[in-house]
């Protein structure tokens, strides 16, 4: 049927032609091809012609199949992190707020504050998500959820009083000033119930939910096509959302942005006992994208500061332990700058420092997002440029030591059998293949209370290492699970500052050389050094 088509569209092409050759003729226009092959080398023409238009089709209709591709796995996203969110908002309500009402572990002018209105939140957008997997559940290119947007923008701005009322150092002082509502907490953390984070990281996702609705309908947006049924109201909706998203910056100012840098100093930089948070820095961005190294992608985290750029990766082994981990950091100062590969290439290489970053972005859209905000940084850095900035920028280029459990196999002492973590340990270059068991790990987790009282006292519900997930979770956990909580548990210790300034009893006890560390510090110009004595 197509050819036919094709053919039909030919044989008028050709009449047009002739039609058109007659008219010449009569007004006396010379040709430059003889009259008897005119008609055939016209045809040739229409039919180059046609073939030209069928490949032009085909390639449309080729990126048409890739946007749909695209426009699911988008939906797709919408649901499962409305589910995730709607599970964590559970959490709140049922094992905080229900308890802490009913213990009266706070009085209720301090619930108000800390909590708001998140349970008005949490049904609206309980019906919200039953509504889009009904429309959902039986996909097609052509379906439509603009609609649902449409309707349920006007009641979003219930959340406006949350964002007003919400505060990051809330709970932090509730739990200074009462003791009971203080230990409740602790309690949950160590249960794992906040997933390896506090009441706080979860307080705040209502804030981050809006606009995170607004990057998604960017992107349905992006893949949906002119002439599709719902491209108009999701055209629609996304004006509305951006209207929304102001009102929020309005309301909430910097407040998402220096939160993102508190929780990066948290989660990576205290462990390390390095300082980010300071008041001329401030969080830009977060993209996932891919890293090369030595020839492999491999899919990493990018934070980007105005003077500081953090590269961590998610070890997904097990669904109940999402594990992110630092790779590495650089400072950023007027002596860095990147190469980027022309478009339609995605790779660029950042160099800061004595580190070469070489990066493979998943879009041309985000590979240009990031070359902007660095050419804004870097500009910047340059127009402000001091003496003292470059002192302060100048450090040396973290390198995470690393931790594999190669397989679990059961080991036996006198009558009894046990289970060994077999490990091999990274640090740098250097690697050593060791073992471990529960009863030595046992015993590193009580050095490091006895040892570091105070700081266990401080950081305890932030670290792995004064949680007590050796004696009361490794042994419930299945080979997977345990897997996850030795690996962390010892990266955590290795990597510790703490560690770092008594580190003889823990490198005797998982059979680590005692110069472990020293080795990782030894200058290019020390190997060669060495190895021309021993030459010599």
């Amino acid at each position: 049927m197509i050819n036919q088509k094709i053919e039909d569209q030919q044989n008028i092409r050709i009449q047009n032609c002739l039609v058109a050759e007659q008219k010449m003729i009569a007004d006396q226009i010379d040709f430059t091809v003889y009259d008897y092959l005119q008609p055939e080398t016209i045809k040739k023409i229409c039919l180059i012609q046609a073939y030209c238009r069928m490949l032009l089709k085909k390639k449309k209709f080729k990126l048409l199949k890739v946007w749909a591709v695209k426009r699911r796995k988008v939906y797709e996203e919408l649901i499962q992190t409305e589910t995730t969110y709607l599970a964590d908002m559970k959490i709140v309500l049922e094992k905080v707020l229900k308890n802490v009402k009913e213990l009266k572990l706070l009085p209720e002018n301090e619930i108000q504050k800390a909590f708001s209105n998140i349970s008005q939140i949490y049904d609206l957008n309980k019906t919200f998500l039953r509504e889009l997997q009904k429309k959902l559940e039986f996909y097609h290119n052509n379906v439509c959820v603009g609609q649902i947007f449409l309707k349920y923008i006007p009641f979003f701005k219930m959340y406006f009083q949350y964002l007003q009322e919400f505060n990051i150092d809330q709970i932090s002082i509730l739990r200074n000033q009462y003791q009971d509502f203080d230990n409740f907490l602790k309690n949950l953390e160590e249960a794992c119930v906040f997933k390896g984070g506090d009441l706080n990281s979860f307080l705040i996702k209502p804030v981050q939910r809006l606009p995170r609705y607004s990057l998604l309908i960017t992107s349905v947006v992006k893949y949906t096509w002119k002439d599709h049924p719902d491209y108009q109201d999701l055209q629609k909706t996304l004006n509305s959302f951006a209207s929304v998203t102001q009102q929020i910056d309005l309301l909430m100012g910097n407040i998402l942005k220096n939160q993102a840098l508190f929780e990066l100093q948290y989660k990576f930089f205290n462990l390390i006992n390095v300082q980010i948070v300071e008041s001329t820095r401030q969080f830009i961005l977060t993209e996932s994208l891919s890293m090369i190294n030595e020839g492999k992608e491999e899919p990493i985290n990018l934070y980007l500061c105005t003077d500081l750029i953090v590269l961590t990766k998610i070890n997904e082994e097990n669904q109940k332990y999402i594990k992110e981990s630092l790779i590495t950091y650089s400072f950023l100062d007027i002596q860095s700058h990147y190469e980027s590969e022309q478009l339609p290439s995605l790779i660029f290489t950042l160099f800061s420092g004595e580190q070469k970053m070489v990066f493979a972005c998943q879009e041309q859209e985000q590979k240009l997002k990031l070359l902007q905000e660095l050419d804004a940084i870097l500009a910047n850095l340059r127009n402000n440029a001091s003496i003292r900035s470059f002192k302060k920028a100048k450090t040396q280029a973290y390198s995470l030591i690393k931790v594999q459990i190669v397989s679990i196999t059961r080991g036996q002492e006198l009558l009894k059998t046990y289970a060994q973590y077999n490990l091999i340990i990274i640090n740098k270059s250097q690697s050593y293949a060791t073992q471990t068991r529960h009863k030595v790990l046992l015993k590193l987790q009580k050095k490091l209370q006895n040892e570091f009282q105070k700081e266990s006292q401080e950081e305890l519900g932030s670290s792995i290492l004064f949680q007590n997930w050796i004696k009361n979770r490794l042994n419930k956990e299945s080979n997977d699970g345990r897997k996850v909580i030795v690996q962390e548990f010892l990266e955590t210790l290795l990597n510790s500052h703490l560690v770092k300034t008594r580190p003889e009893y823990f490198l005797r006890k998982l059979k680590l050389p005692q110069d472990f560390y020293e080795r990782n510090v030894i200058s290019q110009s020390k190997y060669k050094y060495l190895a021309k004595s021993q030459i010599g």
